[in-house]
């Protein structure tokens, strides 16, 4: 009966983590939010009205990877601006610590990033959402209508002519 009760344990407690992993899928909202870019500007989830497609990357300032796409995505901003596709980023650990939103800014300026940066004021709902991404960097495509339209990998050149074929699509399909 000890063993039992034991296995029940541990398959409850193996779903809930399960369940507490999940990360946002094609169509969910993205959480509602309200931030500061590194220039001082407020900005909320009424971003992605003005344009067709958000590319939304979350990093934080001791992800190597997440420095490493920052020149691709970079470029990817400016290879897409005709078309009015916004890149922007949130920095995870940068709204209440000063010190840490430096050292956010001088990795921003060494790899040459003019994209927005965002510093997120904490809510309860972008909270639960942050803190369970469990992959680093997680980069998002969001529609106009603040829906998330993909999960995105960059790294190769074949994934980014993946996605700005996925990007022209999205685009052409918002004007039929």
């Amino acid at each position: 009966m000890n063993k039992t009760f034991k296995n029940i344990v541990k398959i409850f407690a193996i779903l809930f983590l399960a369940l507490s992993f999940t990360t946002l899928s094609s169509g969910d909202p993205f959480p509602k939010f309200d931030a500061v870019d590194f220039k001082g500007k407020e900005v909320n989830n009424e971003v992605f009205k003005d344009s067709p497609v958000t590319i939304m990357s979350i990093w934080f300032t001791g992800c190597k990877g997440c420095i490493n796409e920052m020149p691709t995505l970079q470029k990817i901003s400016e290879d897409l601006k005709d078309k009015n596709v916004k890149v922007m980023s949130i920095c995870l650990d940068t709204y209440e610590n000063k010190k840490i939103k430096d050292e956010a800014q001088k990795i921003i300026d060494a790899k040459g990033v003019k994209y927005p940066n965002l510093a997120v004021k904490p809510s309860e709902e972008i909270d639960a959402y942050l803190k369970n991404l469990t992959a680093f960097p997680t980069t998002l495509l969001i529609g106009r209508d603040g829906k998330v339209i993909d999960n995105i990998s960059l790294g190769s050149q074949d994934k980014i002519d993946e996605l700005y074929k996925k990007i022209d699509e999205i685009i052409a399909s918002e004007g039929k």
